[in-house]
């Protein structure tokens, strides 16, 4: 759940590097802001707080992912607070919050690029994103769960196939 939390949040989203800087300012300019992420819908309900209730809307589920946040700058620079997720041997969710910081840039057809500074290196994700002039959302599907996600059988994560990220500009 590190991985995906990480890289959703860092998307969330992620696109090719434009060439020249001027197209790349460009499409900065439009998206530059800070953005919290509002809504994080699982394709299926689940009980992360053990409470009894399922819920697809994981931000009732685990109060951790609504700290998540990320900060486009005009200069082509990120800034980011990241959920880490993780299940003890009891199923029991908690999550440490991390900073994540890097490049971004995106594309005329909405692909986002993220390049990430992790770990002494460097990741780099492209991801078609949707943004609005208040928010920006993303897909997740199991494809980048499988990738990301390592560890999940068992866990209450595990019927998880798909999520959508929303974050709302503040």
């Amino acid at each position: 759940m590190k991985k995906l939390m990480g890289l959703i949040i860092i998307f969330l989203a992620i696109i090719g590097c434009e060439s020249e800087s001027a197209s790349r300012n460009t499409a900065n300019v439009n998206i530059a802001g800070n953005y919290v992420l509002t809504s994080l819908i699982a394709n299926t309900p689940v009980d992360f707080n053990q409470d009894g209730v399922s819920h697809t809307e994981l931000l009732i589920e685990a109060t951790c992912f609504s700290s998540m946040d990320v900060d486009f700058m005009l200069n082509g620079a990120f800034v980011a607070s990241v959920a880490e997720p993780d299940f003890d041997i009891n199923n029991n969710l908690s999550c440490l919050i991390s900073s994540q910081n890097g490049t971004y840039s995106l594309d005329a057809n909405s692909v986002l690029t993220i390049v990430a500074n992790v770990n002494g290196g460097t990741i780099t994700e492209n991801k078609a994103v949707t943004f609005t002039p208040t928010t920006f959302e993303f897909a997740i599907t199991g494809q980048d769960l499988n990738q990301y996600v390592g560890g999940r059988t068992g866990t209450p994560a595990a019927t998880i196939t798909s999520l959508d990220a929303i974050y709302t500009k503040i």
